[in-house]
C-alpha cells in the first residue's frame, strides 16, 4: 500500500470515526454507505483492528445497518463482546434506555481552563450539562457538572474539583439503576463498560420514563392484570385483548375461592343454630382484605424505593404487628359497640348473651386484622427473597387469601366462644 493510500485510508477512517459518535437516526445515506464499504472492502485484521477501540455504544449503532454478510461478532475484542454477551441474559439493562449518543469526556489532568477551551471548541449543537472524567487510560474517573467550571480558578485541575460518584455497569438493571439515582448526590449516574470505560450518563429524564413503566406494570400486577411493555393504550385495546389479561388471575382467584364455600359449608350447623353469625361475615372478610392490601402496598413502596431489604423481615413483621394491633383494637371496640346496638332485636339462645356475642366477634375481627397484616407484609418480602417482583403478589391474591384465614378465624373463634 503506498503512502498516498494508506493517508487516505486513514482519514477516511477518522471521518467515520466522528460520525458514529452520533446515534445511528442522525446518519445520512452517505455515511451509511460509507461505513459499510469500509467494512466490505478491508480485511479481518484492519477490521478487528478498527474494532478494538470502539464503545459499546458504536457497536449497536453498526448494528442497525444489517449486514448480511458481515458477522460483526467476530470482529469486536474480548471486552466488547462480554458486554454483549451480559446485556443479552438482562432482563431490563439501564443501557437499553440509555441516549446512543457519546457521552462528553475530560481527562482528570486537565486545568480548568483547558476544559473551558476545549467545551468551546466543540460543536455548537452540544447541549451536555454534565460531563465524564477519565483518567491516562480512558477509564471512567469521575462526574463534573459543567457549571462547576464557571465556580473554580481556572489553575485547578479537573480531578480536584469533580464528583466522586459511584459508577453503574450497562447490565444493571432500570430499577436498580434509578434507585442508584434517587440516593446519589447529583442528577446523573455514570454508566460505564465492563472495563469501567464510560458509556454514557443515566439522567432523571430516563429514571422517570423507568418509574412510569415499573409503575405501570406494578398496578397492573398487584391487580392482577398481565401486562407487557409494548403494549397500547386503553381505549387502543381491543376488548378480547383486555379479556386475556385479566382473565388468569379471575379464573384462578374463582378456584381459590371454592376453599371459602367449603370453610361455611363446614359450618351449616353454627349458621343455622345462629343466624346473626351470617350478617357479620362480610365485615370481617372486607376489613381483613383492606388490612392486608394496605399492608402490602406499604411494604412495596419501601422495597421499590431501597427503604427496606429483605434482610429486616423480622423488623417489618414486628412493626407491623404492633400497628395492627392498634387499628384492630379499635376496629374492635368499633365492631362490639355496633352488635350492642345494631343487634338488640336479634333472637339469640338461651346461654348466648348480645355481649357475648358481641366480643366474639370483635376478637374474631382483632385477630383477621393482625392475621391479614402480617400476611400482606411478609409476602412481598417473600417474592422478593425468591428474585420476584413483589408486586407480582397481587391485590385479589392477597384478598382471596385473607378471605379464607378470615372465616377460618371468625367461626373458630364464634363457635368456640359461643359454645355451638
Amino acid at each position: 500500500m503506498s503512502n498516498n493510500t494508506a493517508l487516505i485510508n486513514n482519514k477516511n477512517t477518522l471521518t467515520l470515526n466522528n460520525e458514529i459518535n452520533n446515534p445511528f437516526e442522525l446518519w445520512n445515506d452517505e455515511t451509511k454507505n460509507k461505513l459499510i464499504s469500509f467494512l466490505t472492502n478491508n480485511s479481518i485484521e484492519e477490521l478487528r483492528h478498527w474494532f478494538s477501540n470502539k464503545t459499546l455504544n458504536q457497536y449497536y449503532q453498526i448494528k442497525k445497518l444489517s449486514l448480511e454478510n458481515i458477522d460483526l461478532k467476530k470482529l469486536l475484542p474480548a471486552w466488547l463482546l462480554a458486554d454483549i454477551e451480559l446485556l443479552g441474559t438482562a432482563s431490563s439493562p439501564v443501557f437499553s434506555v440509555m441516549s446512543p449518543a457519546s457521552p462528553l469526556l475530560l481527562n482528570h489532568n486537565m486545568s480548568v481552563a483547558e476544559a473551558v477551551n476545549h467545551v468551546k471548541s466543540m460543536n455548537k449543537d452540544l447541549n451536555a450539562k454534565a460531563a465524564m472524567i477519565v483518567d491516562q487510560y480512558g477509564r471512567y474517573y469521575a462526574l463534573l457538572e459543567l457549571h462547576m467550571l464557571l465556580k473554580h480558578d481556572e489553575d485547578l485541575l479537573l480531578a480536584d474539583i469533580a464528583l466522586q460518584v459511584e459508577p453503574c455497569h450497562v447490565g444493571e438493571d432500570q430499577e436498580y439503576a434509578v434507585s442508584e439515582l434517587q440516593m446519589g448526590k447529583t442528577e446523573y449516574l455514570p454508566i460505564v463498560d465492563i472495563r469501567g470505560h464510560p458509556v454514557g450518563l443515566f439522567q432523571w429524564q430516563q429514571a422517570s420514563q423507568v418509574m412510569q413503566v415499573e409503575l405501570t406494570e406494578d398496578v397492573n400486577l398487584q391487580m392482577g392484570i398481565q401486562s407487557s411493555l409494548d403494549e397500547p393504550s386503553y381505549l387502543d385495546m381491543s376488548v378480547i385483548d383486555h379479556v386475556r389479561k385479566r382473565i388468569i388471575w379471575v379464573l384462578g382467584l374463582a378456584a381459590v375461592g371454592i376453599f371459602s364455600g367449603m370453610i361455611i359449608q363446614s359450618y351449616d350447623d353454627a349458621i343455622a343454630a345462629l343466624t346473626i353469625l351470617a350478617l357479620y361475615m362480610p365485615m370481617i372478610a372486607d376489613t381483613g382484605g383492606n388490612a392486608g392490601s394496605q399492608s402490602a402496598t406499604v411494604i412495596v413502596r419501601s422495597l421499590a424505593l431501597g427503604e427496606l431489604k429483605v434482610k429486616n423481615w423480622l423488623t417489618v413483621v414486628w412493626k407491623e404487628l404492633k400497628i395492627a394491633s392498634l387499628i384492630g383494637l379499635a376496629l374492635a371496640a368499633a365492631s362490639f359497640i355496633k352488635v350492642e346496638f345494631l343487634s338488640g332485636s336479634a333472637v339469640l339462645p338461651g346461654n348466648i348473651t348480645l355481649t357475648l356475642l358481641g366480643t366474639a366477634i370483635a376478637l374474631a375481627l382483632f385477630l383477621q386484622v393482625l392475621t391479614a397484616t402480617v400476611i400482606g407484609a411478609t409476602l412481598p418480602l417473600i417474592a422478593k427473597s425468591c428474585r420476584l417482583d413483589p408486586a407480582v403478589v397481587a391485590s385479589p391474591a392477597i384478598t382471596t387469601f385473607v378471605d379464607i384465614t378470615g372465616l377460618l378465624i371468625y367461626f373458630y373463634i364464634t363457635t368456640t366462644l359461643l359454645g355451638i
